[in-house]
């Protein structure tokens, strides 16, 4: 009786993982150099697969997505060696009073640009695909020995209304690759 007691319980305090295909990942990463400096596209898929989010959103709470973008040169048997980090913010508010989202799209924690949109499916498409011009600079480095990863922190969550936790998509890295190679 008391070892079922305590599986409910384990259960109850913490659920198993939705299914695979609703969990946010980050998806279609790529990472083109041309000459000194890296461009960097992907796609979070399933990003707003938690309803708690849409309704925050539509009841005018900001709602973001940070991106954490890393370059770095791949050192089998040894610690990576770190080129360069880029942290980007997509924030959206929703103005009940002229019904448009208002996005706030910042890098490194400088603005970059707002938009407003009133079409929510739009919205989400300008939250959810990134592409980035020449975020990194290389210098003299070798390209082909050069990786890019790339992980998304969703949101938090409360474990027991006490303690707090990120909701995030698991890394993905790609080769860095010249425009012409094909991946």
């Amino acid at each position: 009786m008391l070892r079922t007691a305590s599986i409910l319980l384990l259960l109850a305090l913490f659920p198993a993982p939705a299914a695979a295909r609703d969990e946010p990942t980050i998806q279609s990463l790529s990472a083109i150099v041309e000459g000194e400096k890296v461009s960097v596209r992907f796609s979070l898929v399933n990003g707003l697969a938690n309803g708690e989010m849409v309704e925050a959103l539509e009841a005018g709470l900001p709602t973001s997505f940070t991106y954490i973008v890393e370059i770095f040169r791949d050192r089998p048997n040894w610690f990576d060696d770190s080129v360069g980090r880029a942290r980007i913010e997509v924030i959206c508010t929703f103005n009940s009073v002229t019904r448009e989202y208002l996005l706030n799209y910042r890098r490194d924690r400088k603005l970059v640009r707002s938009e407003t949109f009133t079409d929510f499916a739009t919205l989400i498409t300008r939250m959810t695909h990134i592409e980035e011009r020449d975020l990194f600079e290389i210098g003299n480095r070798q390209y082909f020995k050069l990786k890019v990863r790339v992980k998304a922190d969703l949101m938090r969550g409360w474990l027991l209304y006490v303690v707090p936790w990120e909701i995030s998509t698991r890394w993905r890295e790609t080769r860095v690759r010249r425009a012409d190679e094909t991946p």
